[in-house]
């Protein structure tokens, strides 16, 4: 009898069988769950996670954080770029990298890729290029992921060092700020 959609539903506490409005059960007091109620419940819990940051109440629609986080990305993208840039220039290369031989500690693998600055160069430039291309998804607010990696990217891409800085405050803001994303309802 309890596969029949009409049955009253039975106390989750003491098993008693209550009546079909029943709220609470006379026997022990326990709370009784409706499937109905459930199903209400799901479906506007679904509804909540699912919300565009459009359809929020006007006090938490959008902040500068977001912003400001896809600008210094971007800044710090431009910068890792013309520091790779720079750095393969004749006459140039040398000095740039060699300024990083104080920063950074000593060692024989790490001494190899300084050496070879055109590795280096072309690796900052990929991380800039890829750092300048995703943010993208932060001004558009539209994947939180994209975003992330954006930011990543531009701390990978150094940018005269104090690019990196700027890319990881970025990515702290963008970070911090994840409810402003539009999210992926499925």
């Amino acid at each position: 009898m309890r596969g029949d959609t009409m049955a009253p539903p039975a106390c989750p506490a003491c098993g008693w069988d209550a009546d079909k409005e029943a709220v609470v059960c006379p026997v022990c007091r326990a709370d009784i769950p409706h499937e109905s109620a459930q199903k209400k419940d799901s479906d506007t819990a679904k509804a909540e996670e699912c919300e565009h940051w459009s359809e929020l109440p006007t006090h938490s629609v959008r902040t500068a954080k977001v912003g400001v986080g896809g600008i210094l990305v971007l800044l710090a993208g431009f910068l890792g770029m013309t520091h790779a840039l720079l750095s393969v220039l004749p006459g140039t290369g040398d000095d740039i990298l060699a300024t990083y031989g104080s920063v950074i500690a000593p060692g024989e693998a790490l001494n190899d890729i300084l050496d070879s600055y055109e590795i280096f160069a072309g690796l900052m430039l990929l991380f800039g290029v890829l750092a300048v291309a995703l943010s993208t998804f932060t001004f558009n607010r539209s994947n939180f992921d994209g975003a992330l990696a954006s930011g990543v990217f531009g701390v990978l891409s150094i940018g005269f060092l104090f690019g990196a800085f700027f890319a990881l405050i970025g990515l702290l803001l963008i970070a911090t700020s994840r409810r402003e994303f539009i999210p992926e309802c499925r």
